[in-house]
C-alpha cells in the first residue's frame, strides 16, 4: 500500500514538472501576450511591440521574455542617446539638468536590463523580474523629473513612457518563466 501511494505521489509530481515545464516551452499563445501586456501602463503599445517582433511568432516564455528584455533594453540606449543630444543642444539650464539626470536613469534601465539578460539565461525568473522591476523605477524616476516645469518640447517624455512600458513587460513576463 505504502509503496502505491508512493509511486502516485511521484507520478503527480512528474505530472506537474512537464505541465510546467510544457507551459514553458510551447508556443506562446497571444491571449498570454495580451494577459502580459495588459498589466503595463500602455497595453496597446506593450502588445503592438511584443507582436511587431518577428521572433515572437515562434518562441516560448524564456524566448519572449528574452524579447522584452531586448526591446527594454533597445528602448533605453534609444531614450540615453537622445537625452544626450539633448544635453547637447538645449539653451535651458533647467532642461539640461533634466536631461542629465535621465541620462543616468536610462544608463542604469540599461544596465538593468542587461541583468535580466543573465537572470534569463541563467533560468532565474526573480532575477529578470528584479531587474524589469528595476528599470521601470528608474524610468519613473526620470518622468518625475518633468513633472514641474519647464515643460520638455522633445519627444523623450514619449520614449519614457515607452520604456516603462516596456520594462513593465519584462516584470510581468518573468512571473511565467
Amino acid at each position: 500500500m505504502a509503496k502505491k501511494i508512493i509511486i502516485q505521489i511521484i507520478s503527480v509530481v512528474v505530472l506537474f514538472v512537464n505541465l510546467s515545464y510544457g507551459r514553458k516551452n510551447m508556443k506562446v499563445p497571444e491571449d498570454v501576450v495580451q494577459e502580459i501586456c495588459a498589466s503595463t501602463n500602455d497595453p496597446t503599445f506593450c502588445f503592438k511591440a511584443i507582436k511587431s517582433d518577428p521572433r515572437t511568432a515562434g518562441e516560448n516564455l524564456t524566448g519572449l521574455a528574452g524579447i522584452c528584455i531586448d526591446l527594454a533594453g533597445g528602448a533605453a540606449k534609444k531614450a540615453e542617446k537622445l537625452a544626450a543630444t539633448l544635453i547637447k543642444t538645449t539653451t535651458d539650464p533647467q532642461l539640461k539638468e533634466k536631461y542629465r539626470a535621465c541620462s543616468k536613469n536610462f544608463a542604469a534601465a540599461r544596465g538593468r536590463m542587461g541583468e535580466a539578460a543573465k537572470g534569463l539565461a541563467a533560468g532565474n525568473g526573480k532575477a529578470v523580474a528584479e531587474s524589469g522591476l528595476d528599470g521601470l523605477n528608474e524610468s519613473e524616476d526620470c518622468r518625475d523629473e518633468f513633472e514641474a516645469p519647464p515643460k520638455d518640447p522633445s519627444e523623450l517624455p514619449g520614449l519614457v513612457g515607452k520604456l516603462i512600458t516596456l520594462c513593465g513587460a519584462v516584470f510581468f513576463v518573468a512571473q511565467y518563466v
